[in-house]
Parts: C-alpha cells; sequence; structure tokens
C-alpha cells in the first residue's frame, strides 16, 4: 500500500512541475453513500445495510501548448466490508495537433449513443464488484491503451491498440454478498437427484503476450443533418466463461468444482443521432460474429467437456430524447438476439428485449433536481426502478436520497428481479472542489 501512495504523489509531483511553463488544474470530491435494504427485502436481509461507502476522488489535468497529462485516482472506505482500497482510475499523456493526435495510458473512451445500456460499448470492461460500483454513475474500468486519432473538419478517426487485458471486475471473492448471483453456493443435478456444493477455483486470463492484445477502430462523422459512428473491435470477452467439474467418483461425488477463461470476440458495428425539432433520435447496432456463449452447468457435467458453443449475435437499440425547458426525457427500447439452437446454452430466450425511460426536471432555480429512471425487461417483465432526489446547497456542497428497487417477473425473477433482495434506499453527500 505504501508503494501505491508513494508513486501517485511521485506521479502527481511530475505533472504539478509542468506548472512553470503551462499549466495545471487540480480538482476533487468527496462522496459518502450509506444504503440499507428496503423494508419490503427478505426478513434476513431487511434493514441490513448494503452500502457504506466514503470516497475521495482526485484529478489532475496538466497541459502545455498540444501536449497534456491527465491523473484520476480515488480513495475509498468501505465501511461494510472494514476495507480501504486505493484505485487509479486514469493516467495518461496525450499529444493533439490540427489533424492528428496520440494518447497513451491507463484511459477510459465510451462508444455508443445507448443510455445506461451497452450495444457497441465493449472496449472498457464494467466494474461489478460490489453493489456500490454496480449502481454508480462511473461503472466502466479504464483500460491500457494507445490511442491514434485523426480529426477533419467533418470526421474524426480513432485507432486503439490495447496491449494488456483487462476483465471486468466481479464479485468473486470469500464473503462478497453479490458472489451469489454469479457463483451458486450448490448446483441441482437431476440425474442425481440431489444438489451439490460449489467451490470456486482459477479463472485463467489470457496470457500477457504481444500476440494477445485488442484492438478497436472508429470513425465518426459529424454532419448537419445527423451525427453517425462507425465501430470495429476485436479482443478478448470481459467475462469469463465457467467450466463444471465433479469432484470425487461415482456415484459418491463430494461437490462442483468452477474454473474459467476468457474467449476472442470480435463486434462492428453502428450508430446515429438524428435532430427531430425538440427530439433526437438516437439508433445503434451491433454485430458479434461466431460470439461465445457458456453452456449450462447441467450439460456440461452431463453430456460435454466443452463449455461454450458458438453463435452468431446481433444487438439493436432505439432511443428518444427530449428535453423541453427545465425536463429532461429519455425513452428507448434495445434488444438482443442469438442465432441458433440454444437448447444447450445457459441464455433461456434465443430474443430478449427490453425498454428503459429516464425523467428528470430540476426546481428552485436549479438547486433541487427529481429524477426518475426505470428499466423493464420484456421477456420476464421484471424490471429495476431508480427514482432519486438532489439538494444543491452551494456550487460545492449537495446532499441526495435515491432507492434501488428490483422487481421480479410475474413467473420469473428474470435478470433484475434475480436482485431482489438488493433492494436499497439510499442517502449520499457530495462535496466538489
Amino acid at each position: 500500500m505504501k508503494k501505491h501512495i508513494v508513486t501517485t504523489f511521485v506521479l502527481l509531483a511530475a505533472l504539478t512541475s509542468l506548472s512553470a511553463e503551462g499549466s495545471v488544474d487540480f480538482s476533487g470530491c468527496v462522496e459518502t453513500s450509506w444504503g440499507a435494504s428496503a423494508p419490503w427485502t427478505e426478513e434476513n436481509m431487511a434493514g441490513r445495510f448494503t452500502l457504506g461507502t466514503t470516497t475521495f476522488t482526485g484529478t489532475v489535468d496538466a497541459y502545455f501548448d498540444n501536449s497534456s497529462a491527465y491523473a484520476q485516482g480515488a480513495f475509498t472506505y468501505d465501511a461494510i466490508n472494514n476495507s480501504f482500497d486505493m484505485s487509479l482510475k486514469e493516467l495518461w499523456l496525450d499529444y493533439t495537433s490540427s489533424f492528428w493526435g496520440i494518447r497513451i495510458g491507463r484511459q477510459k473512451t465510451s462508444w455508443g449513443k445507448a443510455d445506461g445500456i451497452d450495444i457497441t460499448n465493449v472496449i472498457c470492461p464494467s466494474n461489478m464488484e460490489s453493489f456500490a460500483a454496480m449502481t454508480s454513475d462511473d461503472s466502466k474500468l479504464a483500460v491500457d491503451a494507445i490511442r491514434f486519432s485523426l480529426t477533419g473538419n467533418q470526421f474524426m478517426l480513432d485507432a486503439f491498440w490495447i496491449p494488456f487485458f483487462t476483465p471486468a471486475s466481479l464479485p468473486l471473492s470469500e464473503g462478497n454478498s453479490l458472489r451469489k448471483y454469479l457463483v451458486p453456493e450448490s448446483v441441482y443435478i437431476p440425474a442425481f437427484g440431489t444438489s451439490l456444493p460449489v467451490s470456486l477455483n482459477r479463472i485463467e486470463k489470457p496470457e500477457l503476450a504481444i500476440w494477445n492484445g485488442e484492438y478497436g477502430l472508429k470513425a465518426s462523422g459529424y454532419f448537419s443533418a445527423l451525427d453517425v459512428s462507425l465501430y470495429g473491435f476485436y479482443g478478448w470477452d470481459d467475462t469469463p466463461l465457467l467450466k463444471y467439474e465433479l469432484q470425487g467418483t461415482y456415484p459418491s461425488y463430494t461437490g462442483i468444482a468452477i474454473s474459467g477463461k476468457y474467449e476472442r470476440m470480435a463486434m462492428i458495428g453502428a450508430d446515429a443521432a438524428l435532430p427531430i425539432g425538440e427530439t433526437v433520435l438516437r439508433l445503434e447496432t451491433a454485430f458479434f460474429p461466431q460470439r461465445h456463449f457458456q453452456k449450462s452447468a447441467e450439460e456440461i457435467l452431463q453430456n460435454s467437456s466443452e463449455i461454450s458453443e458458438q453463435r452468431n449475435q446481433l444487438s439493436a437499440l432505439a432511443g428518444l430524447d427530449w428535453m423541453p425547458s427545465g425536463w429532461t426525457i429519455t425513452a428507448q427500447y434495445y434488444c438482443d438476439a442469438v442465432f441458433g439452437d440454444i437448447d444447450t446454452l445457459e441464455r433461456k430466450d434465443t430474443y430478449q428485449h427490453g425498454a428503459t425511460v429516464s425523467i428528470s426536471k430540476t426546481l428552485v432555480n436549479d438547486t433541487l433536481e427529481l429524477s426518475l429512471a426505470a428499466v423493464i425487461g420484456l421477456n420476464d417483465f421484471d424490471s429495476m426502478i431508480c427514482p432519486s432526489v438532489t439538494y444543491s446547497l452551494s456550487d460545492q456542497i449537495s446532499f441526495g436520497a435515491s432507492a434501488f428497487i428490483f422487481l421480479p417477473g410475474p413467473e420469473n425473477d428474470g435478470n433484475y428481479g434475480a436482485y431482489k433482495d438488493l433492494s436499497t434506499v439510499c442517502i449520499n453527500a457530495k462535496f466538489s472542489f
């Protein structure tokens, strides 16, 4: 820990030294969030704290002529797990001329026009390690990359080389309350008529070698009638495929060991934003050729040593934004289709779809904001609803309250309903400088 802290301060000092000839801006915030399970969750969960984090985030932005450097780090104390964490969110160097530029280092980028739904946005993995990370507005992890850019009057081209693979951050550690949603505590085997306990072994990452890099390409055009972008990506799926192995000998099996690995993935996609009067129409689509899909645990244990099958996948989204005075209203429909037979896969439906809506309104001279966001899965009719209120006491200090409500479908829990016992009511405060 001391080594990381010293390294951080050395980097900050190096950036600050540029101020002799250029300029250095320092900003940051202190934010605390507390949350407890809603009263309608299971009796053994209601009222238990699910969220208790305090975070200091600091940002240094240094620039001189066409060169710049950026660093952002965070110190977080988690009262739920009585743990302290220091993370480097971004750290990069950048040079930009009138028609070309290059950025090297740990950086974030966002692809696509969707709001809160990933269609073409595959280049940065998600942080799903904790409830706080999953519900954060900034839930994406940075990647170590070189970005080369070409810029014209009406176009931009970005090419990415990502030599080091960064997987999604998953709740796999012992004692993590979210682990059971990814790795079950036991698996029922119909052929044996019993449930077997589960243990988690190693998740194998790709070898750190130059031939295992990831590559991305984005070409954007900006015209009077619309904005349009094309995307291409070849890299790794950032969530692992799981392998299930029986422990012991037939018929006295003692348990199931789970290990995992990552598979290659390719994507081509496009998006467009079209202004229509006071509204903006957003369209986005992505095609994943021969993507690896997880086989079900039962299928792996009984019939096959292969843990995945390859299928073509198509995802798409259509959204509408409307921003009358003081209001922001967004609605989206998204869908995802897998081609071919899925009987052996963990996936339930070949065609999955859903909708989102977000409504916010500012009041009292823009110091009070009321908002409501919701997403519904149209296969199982499960949903997540997020009401919130934020009051700005000053330009620096704000207080808020919110809730994350997960509702199962009438017949099946669904993707959102599976988290029904994590429904949480929160309060938070933030000081920015």
